[in-house]
């Protein structure tokens, strides 16, 4: 005899302390771009790109109160748990547009809330932090000097020490990765 049972879902939602915390950290990783640039206290909100319904292209959306402060706003893309959508952790600015509540659409979720969506073709790339910290050479590509040449004539002695040198510098990929 086969039975079910009822399972209760719980969903666990971030509180606002944890919600302002992961800001926080995501912002510091961009700390360098605000300081460089005298943005101390730029408004930096971090989003969750996505496709609405009936739409081409990605749009970030905000809500109205971030929007009546009258300033740019610095984003990037996270996921619904404020985790980091993207590996380069690209910046963007949003112009403030005075014009906002004419020319961004209003949408309201199904819980009641109103947003504005903005493309994000709008947004205009500032940095990565990742580029900044140097992160973004994963390995020095004077190791592919190492490779062997393909029209050569190889031998089956020669294509295993050219593959072990293709795994050392996978290796090496993997630890700069860590």
């Amino acid at each position: 005899m086969i039975t079910t049972k009822q399972y209760e879902v719980k969903i666990l939602k971030m509180t606002p302390e944890e919600r302002k915390k992961k800001v926080i950290e995501l912002k510091q990783q961009h700390d360098e771009y605000f300081n460089s640039n005298e943005l101390q206290n730029a408004a930096y909100i971090p989003k969750m790109a996505y496709r609405p319904p009936g739409k081409d292209e990605l749009h970030i959306s905000f809500f109205p109160s971030e929007l009546e402060r009258n300033k740019d706003i610095y984003t990037e893309f996270v996921s619904i748990d404020y985790d980091v959508e993207d590996p380069k952790r690209t910046l963007y600015l949003h112009k403030y547009n005075p014009h906002w509540k004419d020319e961004y659409e209003m949408v309201e979720s199904n819980s009641g809330f109103q947003r504005h969506i903005i493309p994000v073709s709008e947004l205009k790339v500032v940095s990565d932090a990742v580029s900044k910290q140097g992160k973004n050479n994963i390995f020095d590509l004077t190791d592919l000097k190492e490779l062997p040449d393909p029209d050569e004539a190889f031998s089956v002695r020669g294509v295993v020490q050219a593959l072990n040198r293709i795994a050392d510098t996978l290796g090496r990929i993997e630890n700069k990765l860590k």
